[in-house]
């Protein structure tokens, strides 16, 4: 493959692909999961995927207590305590290129979050799932944040691009400008995460304030000439008062667009955060009621803002 790109980037990092996708973007696509970002949400679905570089998972079920693995780290990362239980030295571990521990663990208990992938490797995937898409589909980055990679990511669109696929991103804007400029000539939809308007409050949830999100945002309204669509995850407590929504509302007023897609909160990836030796902190936050998800479209449709909930995107 040739690409006038200077920063041409053969391999990237990836840690699930899901085929048959219909709720991120329009028709049947295929869903590529990008590693690393630059939040980190309490609530977060995919922890696996918040680091660039693959995570080790430990299934602790599956662990028969053989040491194998504790022999074979060459970091002295691993140990066995007492209860023949395996410690991880995260910080120590995080650094390793050369995780030989995985090849011994023969219960499969040990495992990476995701791969290295190249270009011509990932393509391949797309152009085999090609034929199950119909006629709007196509294939969408998501993450972890797929604009933390952006010269894989615009290797990607760009080959999908010249090849007449669709092509979407889901960000959450935390990332520089250049990173989503640059892609902007190859893509046909951004979905674009509002976590929460105030500024203290976004980052008491993520680890990061907002001010370069909402920045990208005003942007993205002036430059880009493709669909963009607005989302906020709503979390109960966190970013569901009337005085932030309303903040939303104004916000969606001031940049000319007119529509939001709201998620709903759910505990789905609860258990990711066991194989991480990760606490979760989204357990005290209740999934929101039919009943406050309804009004909280009529306040939005009645301040002439179009609201879909979930699945009700307008693809």
């Amino acid at each position: 493959m040739t690409s006038n790109n200077n920063n041409y980037q053969s391999k990237g990092t990836i840690f699930d692909i899901q085929g048959l996708s219909v709720h991120d973007g329009p028709g049947c696509r295929t869903l590529i999961f990008l590693g690393g970002c630059t939040l980190n949400c309490f609530w977060c679905s995919n922890p696996e995927g918040i680091n660039v570089k693959p995570s080790l998972m430990y299934a602790e079920a599956k662990c028969i207590a053989c040491g194998n693995c504790v022999g074979k780290c060459s970091q002295h990362a691993l140990s066995l305590n007492e209860e023949g239980k395996l410690n991880i030295v995260r910080e120590i571990c995080r650094g390793c290129d050369s995780p030989d521990c995985l090849t011994e663990c023969y219960t499969d208990a040990l495992r990476l979050s995701g791969y290295e992938i190249s270009v011509e490797k990932l393509y391949e995937i797309i152009r085999r799932d090609r034929q199950f898409w119909g006629r709007d589909g196509g294939i969408t980055l998501t993450g972890g944040e797929p604009m933390l990679q952006p010269d894989f990511a615009l290797e990607i669109l760009r080959r999908c691009h010249e090849d007449y696929i669709h092509t979407a991103i889901e960000t959450c804007g935390n990332v520089p400008w250049k990173n989503l400029q640059e892609v902007l000539p190859f893509l046909d939809w951004i979905f674009f995460d509002l976590k929460h308007m105030d500024y203290g409050r976004h980052h008491y949830a993520t680890n990061s304030g907002n001010s370069l999100i909402l920045e990208n945002a005003r942007r993205l309204s002036k430059s880009f000439e493709g669909r963009l669509i607005f989302r906020l995850p709503l979390i109960p407590d966190f970013n569901d008062s009337e005085e932030n929504l309303n903040s939303v509302i104004s916000f969606l007023n001031e940049i000319g667009r007119n529509e939001i897609n709201i998620l709903p909160l759910h505990h789905l990836g609860r258990e990711k955060y066991q194989l991480l030796q990760r606490d979760y902190l989204g357990s005290p936050y209740l999934i929101p009621s039919n009943e406050k998800l309804r009004t909280i479209r009529e306040l939005f449709r009645g301040s002439g803002v179009d609201c879909f909930i979930g699945g009700e995107t307008p693809f």
